[in-house]
């Protein structure tokens, strides 16, 4: 008597692993906001009624998400009026629309 191969089948714990997302790891800028707000005992909420923003602005902030200019000169101007110390760690910024339009305009003459 001959056995027979049994086909394998996948295992369902492979497939849920493979097709899980993963969480992007927070990133230094992120973490430096939220402890400048830890060691001041400040919530988001606090930054965003002093600096005259939107609380998703502080969000983006602490998830290292783009902001305008505006914004993050606001958000520390709100955090000087909250701590009397400045902020002096990153924000990033969104790119210029201003630059951006002024370099495709000039591109089109060429």
């Amino acid at each position: 008597m001959q056995d027979k191969p049994i086909p394998q089948q996948s295992s369902p714990v492979h497939t849920w692993m493979v097709e899980e997302q993963t969480q992007p790891l927070p990133t230094l800028r992120g973490l430096a906001f939220r402890f400048f707000l830890a060691r001041h005992k400040l919530t988001m909420l606090d930054v965003a009624r002093a600096a005259d923003v939107r609380m998703l602005t502080v969000w983006s902030i602490t998830r290292d998400l783009p902001i305008s200019r505006q914004q993050a000169e606001m958000v520390r101007a709100g955090l000087y009026r909250l701590t009397g110390t400045q902020y002096r760690g990153g924000i990033t910024l969104r790119p210029d629309h201003a630059r951006l339009f002024s370099s495709q305009s000039s591109e089109r003459r060429l």
